[in-house]
């Protein structure tokens, strides 16, 4: 899902997430929601961009959920997810595999928990390390004041390119918020404007 930002920065990145009476990590389903026909609409350089969870997919023996994502209304990318006991992993971008699997976010999610990324997806190369620096980190979605895990990355090299992200996922919602730094530059921000599920019927 999150690979979408780098779509829209860089060419180079193929075209670019409780207990009972003691409070446990949020789950997997809460923080990274894989329901089908779930629907996040984000605001990045003043365009919408839309993922929408597609359905289920098979990738060897991974049950994966598949991801698509759309800038103004037109179908730019696809990836597939899977989760495990572990953590959150993206699996393959396009009709390219990540091998290994990258993972995105850690279970459960606590703070101070660190890992490294060294893959590549197709022939490009992915390497670095992601923390996660809060687990009630504050911010607001849709004016109101909630708690997010906020997982980063600093210097994480992209195709020999420095990337620096910050992550924020919420529970019920998945990621909100994501800023990312090409090089030391300006940050790009996308910010979630809307998060919707298709009814049951």
């Amino acid at each position: 899902m999150l690979r979408m930002l780098r779509t829209a920065a860089a060419t180079a990145v193929v075209v670019v997430v409780v207990g009972s009476a003691v409070a446990q990590p949020p789950a997997a389903p809460d923080l990274f929601p894989t329901k089908a026909g779930a629907k996040w609409t984000y605001k990045i350089n003043e365009q919408d961009v839309t993922v929408t969870v597609s359905g289920p997919e098979k990738l060897g023996d991974k049950d994966c959920f598949k991801f698509t994502t759309a800038v103004s209304g037109a179908e730019k990318m696809t990836e597939l997810y899977y989760v495990t006991a572990d953590g959150v992993y993206r699996a393959k971008v396009g009709d390219k595999k990540v091998e290994p699997a990258v993972r995105v976010l850690a279970l459960p999610a606590k703070k101070d928990a660190v890992w490294e990324v060294d893959s590549k997806v197709g022939t490009e190369g992915l390497k670095g390390k992601f923390k996660i620096t809060d687990e009630k980190a504050k911010i607001k979605v849709g004016g109101a004041d909630v708690e997010a895990v906020l997982v980063e990355a600093v210097d994480f090299e992209v195709v020999q390119t420095k990337l620096a992200i910050r992550q924020w996922f919420v529970p019920g919602k998945g990621v909100v918020k994501v800023e990312y730094t090409f090089d030391k530059n300006t940050a790009t921000t996308m910010e979630l404007k809307e998060y919707t599920e298709t009814p049951k019927k």
